[in-house]
This record gives structure tokens, sequence and C-alpha cells, in this order.
């Protein structure tokens, strides 16, 4: 079996053409390379190398020889480099799972960072609720999920906290409040409310319950959508209103007005957060996070 230290012995004679030159360049004394050079000819069972006193060059099967075994080394060279970068995180692919509304605001900038500083990682990505987020997770479906946090009864989980977001209020255009531009949470305790079910997104609807409660009342709930789209459509037909993401503004939408939460001491939050298995060893996930945070972190100082 031919190693390839043979191979880089001889492409350096190859292209040096001077076996003191080339056992020079390889840190090596001469009388040792002519032997491996020897070596390796009898391993492929023709002369390579034509050399006399006077002369050193290839034979036609040196030639050819020359060409497959730069490009074994050039190929050797290029594995090591990208086993190397998949250590660190920059080469490889990585699953993404996110809250849909997480698109309309942090995730853009946050890919277009990630794609400019690793180019060479391939992203997939999808969109689900939090809670099919965890499955997705515990059936190693993806690497990494965006979800609404907190989450109780996942120690199998890892958490990093991204962001906290902001409410507004989803109201139909033809509704008494469209023509106010803020209205605080107290104000909304009469309306109709639809709402995002617990069952796939506990965190955002204990933080939407939470704001209520601190505002003296409980919503009534009269109507339920598992996707934010949906809600807003239903918030269209005029079957109620909705605490939505403030991300959800950027959705244009005639029949839905939005307003901005007046509270002015403690404005409700819900948080946004990343979560992997604990198990999952992908180096790729925490040079994703990385990036995320230097993200947040810039969009916050300007």
């Amino acid at each position: 079996m031919i190693e390839f230290r043979q191979l880089r012995q001889f492409v350096v004679v190859a292209e040096e053409l001077n076996f003191g030159r080339a056992a020079e360049k390889l840190h090596m004394s001469q009388p040792p390379l002519s032997v491996a050079i020897r070596n390796l000819e009898l391993q492929v069972g023709t002369l390579l190398i034509d050399r006399s006193r006077h002369h050193v060059r290839l034979t036609p099967a040196g030639k050819v020889f020359l060409k497959d075994a730069q490009r074994l080394l050039t190929q050797a060279h290029a594995a090591t480099e990208r086993a190397r970068r998949a250590a660190q995180g920059a080469e490889g692919s990585l699953s993404l799972s996110f809250v849909p509304s997480a698109a309309l605001d942090l995730l853009p900038d946050i890919f277009k960072r990630f794609q400019r500083d690793y180019p060479t990682v391939h992203l997939q990505v999808t969109a689900e609720t939090t809670t099919r987020q965890v499955e997705a997770l515990r059936r190693a479906e993806v690497d990494l999920a965006l979800v609404v946090g907190p989450l109780q009864d996942v120690p199998d989980l890892a958490f990093v906290d991204l962001q906290a977001q902001g409410f507004v209020i989803a109201v139909p255009r033809s509704h008494a409040l469209a023509k106010q531009r803020s209205v605080k949470i107290k104000a909304l305790a009469a309306e109709s409310f639809i709402a995002f079910p617990a069952a796939e997104g506990a965190g955002f609807v204990a933080a939407l319950l939470s704001a209520c409660k601190a505002a003296g009342f409980s919503p009534r709930v009269v109507q339920e959508a598992s996707q934010m789209q949906a809600v807003l459509t239903l918030v269209a037909g005029g079957l109620g209103i909705a605490l939505v993401p403030a991300s959800m503004r950027m959705l244009a939408m005639k029949d839905v007005t939005f307003l901005d939460v007046a509270e002015t001491r403690a404005p409700p939050t819900y948080q946004l957060a990343f979560a992997y298995s604990r198990t999952n060893d992908n180096p790729v996930i925490h040079s994703f996070l990385s990036v995320a945070s230097k993200v947040v972190s810039h969009a916050r100082s300007t």
C-alpha cells in the first residue's frame, strides 16, 4: 500500500528534478530519499524517474503517476481541512426550525450574517409551532429550534435565550379601537379574543394570560388558531381581537389594524430562545448561536 508520505516525496522530486534540492525541501538527507523513490518504483512496478549522473527526468509512466499523485495529495489536504472546519462548526449542515413569527423580524438578518461567515454550511429550515419543534428535536429531525419559552419538563434540551419580543393588538379595521394608535390592555377586558392554543405554544399563551391578568381580567376566548396568520385572518373576519407578536405588524392585511400596547411600566413580552438536544454534538449549532448573538447585540446597539 502506497503511503501519502511516499507520494509527497515523489512529487517534490518530480517538481525539482534534483534529489539534493528535493531532500532539502523535505527536510531529510539525500540517500534516504533516493531509497524511498526506489522503493516506490518497486511498489508501482515500473521506473518513474530516469536518473543518471547528468540528469533527472520523469519517464512517461512517471509523468502519468505525477498527475495522479498531485490530485491525491490535493484531495487529502482538502479532506483534512474540511474535517478541521467541520470540527470547528465551519463546515457541514444544520437543520433549523423556527416559530413563523420570527421569520418576519430576527431570522433574515441572522441568515444573511451566517451565510456570509459560513458560506459552505448547508442550512435546512422549517417553520413550526413550539410544541412540534420540541417533538422534532427529540426525534433528532432538527438540530436547532427557535422556540417560545419558557418550556417545562424538558431536561433533555438546552436553551439559549435570544430576545424578548413585544406584543401588538390586532383588531378588525371596522372596530371602534381601530382609530387609536395605542391602547392599554385593560381596555380589552370586554372584548372577544382570538387566541393561540396552549397545546401548541404554552410559553406564548402564558405571557398573554399574564398580561391580561396584570390588567385585571381573564380574556374571553371565542376562537383558537394554531398559526398566527390564521389568527389574523379570523381578526380580519371580525370574529374578535388578538394579542400577537409585534413582528406580525409586517404582514399588511387590509382588514386588520395593529395597535401599540400602551403599558408604560412593564410592557408585556414573551421570550424567544434557541433549543437543542443535549446529546447533539453537531458543532454547527454553536456556530449558528454565536452568529445569532452577534446579530441581536448589534441590533440592540443601533
